[in-house]
C-alpha cells in the first residue's frame, strides 16, 4: 500500500510539473520584446517579462560595483539577448556546444534564462548575466590597455592583433575565474569535487571544473594581495609575476594550499 502512495504522490506531482510547463509554452512570447534602462538595453524571448525585468533590475544592482572591483574604464551602453531554451540561443549565437552563455565584445552578451523547465540542472540566471556582464568588463579594460602597445588606425588590423594578444596571454582560468567570483558563482561541495581532481591553473585552462573551483582563484588573490591586486593583474594580461612579483608556480601553490586550508 505504501509503494502504491509514494507511485501516485511521484506521478501527481510529474502531471503537475507537465501542465505547469505546457501553461509556460503557451502563455510565454516568443518574439522579441526590449526592455531599456540606465546601463543596459535587454532583449528578450522564450521567457516572461517579469523575468527579464528581474534580470535588468539585477545587472543595474551590481553594474557600478562590478565595474569599481574592476577598475572599468568609460563603458558604452550594453546589450543583453536572453532565450528561453538552448536551441534559440545556439541558433541566435552559432555555437554548437552545450554554452550557456556568450560575450560578444564589451558591448553585448547572450545567455539562456535557465529553469526546470528547460534544464535538468538549471544555472541561476541572475548570476549568469552577472557573469557574462563581467566578460564584457574585462574585455573593455584589456581593449583599453591593449592601446597602449598597439599601434594603428585600422579598426580590422587592431581586433586582428587584439585577438592575438588576448589568447595568448590572457589565460582562460583568470578569465572565468573572475566572471564567477564577482557573480558569486561558489558552492562548496562544487569545489570539493574539482579539487580532488587535483588540476593544475594549465590544466583548468581546458577544463569545465574551472566553473567548479575557479571562485577559489580570485578569492584566494583578493585575501593575500588585497582588492587592488584583481584590477591590476587584469591590466597586464594576466602576468602574475609583473603584478605579484611571484612566479605562476608560486601563486598556483600559494592557492592550492589556500584550498586545503578553507575547502
Amino acid at each position: 500500500m505504501k509503494k502504491y502512495r509514494l507511485l501516485i504522490i511521484l506521478l501527481a506531482i510529474i502531471a503537475v510539473f507537465y501542465f505547469a510547463r505546457t501553461v509556460r509554452s503557451f502563455t510565454v512570447k516568443q518574439e522579441t520584446r526590449t526592455i531599456k534602462s540606465e546601463h543596459f538595453i535587454v532583449s528578450y524571448s522564450g521567457i516572461y517579462k517579469s523575468e527579464a525585468e528581474k534580470v535588468s533590475q539585477h545587472l543595474e544592482e551590481n553594474y557600478a560595483t562590478i565595474r569599481e572591483n574592476l577598475k572599468d574604464v568609460k563603458h558604452d551602453i550594453v546589450k543583453v539577448f536572453i532565450y528561453g531554451s538552448q536551441f534559440k540561443f545556439m541558433e541566435a549565437t552559432g555555437l554548437t556546444e552545450k554554452a550557456k552563455g556568450t560575450s560578444r565584445g564589451p558591448n553585448e552578451f547572450h545567455f539562456i534564462y535557465t529553469n526546470w523547465f528547460n534544464s535538468i540542472f538549471p544555472d541561476d540566471p541572475l548570476k549568469t548575466a552577472l557573469h557574462e556582464f563581467t566578460h564584457c568588463v574585462q574585455l573593455n579594460i584589456l581593449i583599453d590597455k591593449a592601446k597602449e602597445t598597439i599601434i594603428t588606425q585600422d579598426r580590422l588590423t587592431f581586433d586582428r592583433e587584439f585577438e592575438k594578444k588576448f589568447k595568448s596571454e590572457y589565460a582562460r582560468w583568470l578569465w572565468e575565474s573572475i566572471s564567477i567570483f564577482e557573480a558569486g558563482e561558489v558552492n562548496s561541495i562544487s569545489v570539493k569535487y574539482a579539487k580532488s581532481k587535483n588540476l593544475t591553473l594549465e590544466e583548468l585552462n581546458k577544463s569545465n571544473q574551472i566553473y567548479n573551483i575557479g571562485y577559489t582563484i580570485i578569492e584566494y588573490l583578493t585575501k593575500k594581495w588585497g582588492k587592488d591586486s584583481l584590477p591590476k593583474l587584469i591590466a597586464s594580461f594576466g602576468n602574475i609575476q609583473k603584478t605579484l612579483n611571484i612566479t605562476p608556480e608560486e601563486f598556483e601553490k600559494g592557492w592550492m594550499a589556500f584550498l586545503d586550508e578553507n575547502y
